[in-house]
């Protein structure tokens, strides 16, 4: 019996999630609780209405199903290079069904890439690691109570699933969201880019402002937005924190 796998949205033509023009599928379920998470649409592993009842978030699908789907925007992977990207929630809260669909892109010789934050068992990171051919993955905190703060979640399994996929061979981009008064401090900073040396010397380290561009979704759902004392970091802030990453063996996006 075919695995399904359930999806709450299909962006067409992204230029973000990976090298060219890609289709970017979004997993719905998460683990973790982020409190700056922008698509609180996509944390509950349950298919959701809005508060209106207007808008369904989820559904379920078979790889196959996906591949028919999304294989429609195979020209424009092929002029520009692109192919498939599993986004979330989290890829990896479905590992057998994501480890199928990258298997069906695959055959199809389709350029595929994940983004995820690596909250996964080790042998289920590495089953999926294996089957892409780009990661982007994000690091919030490098202490495993501050992370627990953030997200609800410690960081134990991802700091060793990022440091088996920094030591691999599989093109990364890492990624970093600065959420002033949250994970900015100068510890944790130097933290992250000795991490990331000792990983992978010249890793790319894109460093994203927190914004608040998913408020609407919580008022969709009916929640109250976590953050709503907290602005976005100042241009002194970002660059801030740039500085300190520059001191390390890394590129810093």
């Amino acid at each position: 019996m075919a695995v399904k796998g359930r999806i709450f949205n299909i962006a067409h033509y992204a230029v973000h999630d990976g090298p060219g023009i890609r289709t970017t599928v979004f997993l719905k379920g998460c683990q973790a609780r982020c409190l700056w998470c922008c698509s609180p649409q996509s944390q509950s592993f349950e298919i959701e209405r809005s508060a209106g009842g207007e808008k369904i978030f989820g559904r379920d699908v078979t790889a196959a199903e996906l591949f028919a789907e999304v294989r429609r925007d195979a020209p424009f992977w092929r002029r520009s290079g692109g192919g498939v990207t599993l986004s979330g929630g989290e890829v990896m809260a479905q590992p057998d069904f994501a480890v199928e669909f990258l298997d069906i892109c695959r055959a199809h010789n389709v350029h595929t890439a994940i983004e995820s934050c690596l909250l996964a068992s080790y042998d289920a990171a590495m089953r999926i690691a294996e089957r892409t051919d780009f990661i982007q993955f994000d690091l919030k905190a490098m202490d495993t109570k501050l992370h627990k703060q953030l997200t609800s979640r410690g960081n134990e399994d991802i700091l060793e699933n990022a440091m088996a996929v920094l030591r691999g061979g599989i093109p990364v981009l890492v990624r970093f969201p600065l959420v002033p008064g949250l994970n900015d401090a100068e510890e944790n900073i130097r933290a992250m880019g000795s991490f990331l040396e000792s990983g992978r010397e010249g890793v790319s380290l894109e460093v994203l402002r927190y914004h608040r561009m998913g408020v609407g979704f919580y008022e969709e759902l009916g929640r109250s937005y976590p953050l709503e004392d907290v602005d976005p970091p100042t241009d002194e802030e970002y660059a801030r924190v740039k500085e300190i990453l520059g001191n390390y063996r890394i590129r810093v996006l």
